[in-house]
């Protein structure tokens, strides 16, 4: 009998590839995936060009011919994996992200022209196929990016903005509370003349500070210049959040060990916003946690809550963005002068530059233009147009036969700037005046990002001869031997504590504090915020000699000043 042979087993088929875009995030069902496929001819037709313009680059051609497959073949997982894979090759071979994103909406732009010209009317359903194509691109191309973020996340690297989207929208999703923080420990001024090194490491080391104040379940990412996104799941508590912005701050109460040896203080700032009250949607988080950044650094404090009217507030701050800039650059800022008298007979002895600038019929608040200034990148030409029109004030004193001085105010930025004094002296030269007229106020946070710098510049500035002034003393840092270390020659006391002592002993005893603690370091103490003959006595009677406010004059713009100045 003849032996039976074994059943053969049936084949194994293997088990499909998963999706690696996530078409769903873009709005693309299958009736739009089908109305992108029906406009295949129209896609083909635009990516000729540039497929024959690559004929000398054969991985580039390689990957258009992959790339002309996107509308039949997007949603198709096998496809996907060549469009990842031919993207990688050509970031290896030095595209940048840059110039792909251009290459492909550039044929998009070539399909909106071809399918909607110039015609006067289009129908909706035209529309309607335009708009799902140019969604497909933009799927697929940002997609890409974002799979290539997570593939550093998993060797190392921190991920970035595109999957925090990812990773918010999920955690909508769940419906369950959740956090999200805009975190920025370092800026311009902290990142000046730090070596290669240490600017290499710091993003690292930074990430690692804070990642260590957080619960296994949440996540870091990488956001936009100097800034982490932290992503807070399944939180029991709004106070969660804010516990979790807390311990954040104290990670960076000391000063962070950079690779050189190098002490860096940074300070953190964080803005919170709670999921989904504040936002039912990734890119509205995103938008809402760093506009609470953003009010928490206009305050001055470490965190701060988004609420609803910090929109408005950003709009209006960001619709004098482009004035700002052109008056800049027309040089129609002002500077209005403030007396400076001696408190024992009343003479004008010096006069304080105060910004102003006028939009719109109203003029914007100082700290306002600043910050605008500070946030865009704008400080060197803004310091170059300050200096410029002290120095042209100061000449034009002159030929009044005003013979004062004039005193500007610098910010921390300023005094890490190693060209600031270099660029002081063409100008004393340029306007033959002497560096004596001239007293330069610096902030108690002057050397708080770089010390040693900080000095370096303060006496190559007092080597022009210019005095340097502490202006606000007693609302920041200081302490008696920060003091000390400083080669300043004048103290402004604040004109808050001044103010206040009418009512407050505490104040009286502050000026008095301050007042002595000038005296004996041999320095000038100047009483800002004198608004009345009562204040004028308190601060005259503690010792006092200089003061300055309403009570002897407004600030005022320079002929202005020029008629009061020969009035009195």
């Amino acid at each position: 009998m003849a032996e039976k042979s074994a059943p053969t087993a049936a084949p194994t088929s293997a088990p499909a590839m998963a999706p690696l875009l996530d078409l769903e995030a873009y709005a693309l069902v299958a009736d739009d995936l089908a109305s992108v496929q029906g406009l295949s001819d129209l896609w083909r037709r635009a990516l000729a060009a540039h497929r024959d313009a690559a004929q000398g680059d054969l991985v580039l051609l390689e990957f258009l011919v992959v790339a002309e497959k996107l509308p039949q073949c997007l949603a198709d997982a096998p496809w996907q994996g060549e469009w990842l894979a031919g993207w990688q090759r050509l970031i290896n071979r030095g595209y940048a992200q840059a110039d792909l994103f251009r290459l492909f909406f550039g044929i998009v732009a070539q399909c909106e022209q071809e399918l909607l010209g110039d015609k006067a009317s289009v129908s909706r359903i035209i529309i309607r196929l335009f708009t799902c194509l140019r969604r497909a691109v933009l799927a697929a191309v940002i997609g890409v990016v974002d799979l290539q973020a997570e593939l550093s996340a998993g060797q190392g690297e921190l991920p970035g903005e595109l999957v925090a989207l990812r990773r918010v929208r999920e955690a909508l999703a769940t419906g369950e509370l959740c956090g999200l923080l805009s975190v920025s420990a370092a800026n311009r001024e902290a990142l000046t003349g730090l070596p290669a090194a240490d600017l290499q490491q710091m993003p690292q080391l930074l990430a690692e500070l804070i990642a260590a104040r957080l619960r296994p379940q949440d996540q870091i990412f990488a956001g936009r210049d100097n800034e982490w996104l932290v992503l807070l799941n399944s939180l029991q508590t709004p106070a969660q959040a804010m516990l979790a912005a807390t311990q954040i701050s104290r990670a960076f109460a000391n000063p962070v060990t950079l690779l050189s040896g190098r002490q860096l203080p940074v300070q953190a700032t964080i803005g919170c916003a709670l999921l989904p009250e504040h936002a039912d949607d990734a890119e509205n988080a995103l938008k809402a946690a760093r506009l609470a950044r953003w009010q928490a650094r206009q305050e001055k404090q470490s965190t701060a809550w988004y609420v609803p009217e910090l929109g408005e507030r950003w709009q209006a701050r960001e619709r004098l963005h482009a004035p700002l800039q052109e008056a800049l650059a027309q040089d129609k800022l002002m500077l209005y002068l403030q007396p400076q008298v001696d408190l024992s007979d009343g003479r004008c002895i010096d006069a304080e530059l105060l910004l102003r600038w006028q939009h719109a019929g109203k003029f914007i608040a100082p700290p306002d233009i600043i910050a605008l200034i500070e946030s865009n990148g704008w400080r060197m030409p803004y310091t170059d147009w300050l200096l410029r029109t002290a120095l042209r004030m100061l000449s034009e004193l002159d030929a009044a036969d005003i013979p004062i001085g004039l005193s500007l105010n610098l910010t921390a930025a300023d005094m890490l700037d190693v060209d600031l004094p270099e660029l002081l002296a063409q100008y004393l030269a340029t306007w033959r005046v002497s560096g004596a007229r001239l007293t330069l106020e610096l902030t108690e946070s002057a050397l708080l990002h770089d010390r040693e710098l900080g000095l370096s510049n303060m006496a190559r500035l007092r080597a022009l001869g210019c005095r340097l002034a502490l202006d606000d003393f007693g609302t920041g840092y200081s302490s008696l031997s920060y003091l000390v270390s400083l080669p300043v020659q004048e103290i402004k006391i604040d004109r808050s504590f001044v103010i206040a002592m009418e009512k407050s002993p505490d104040a009286r005893r502050i000026v008095r504090t301050i007042v002595d603690l000038a005296s004996d370091l041999d320095m000038l103490p100047i009483a800002e915020g004198v608004e009345n003959e009562t204040a004028h006595a308190a601060v005259a009677a503690l010792g006092c000699q200089v003061g300055q406010g309403y009570l002897y004059a407004k600030p005022m713009p320079l002929a202005d000043f020029i008629a009061w100045y020969r009035a009195r």
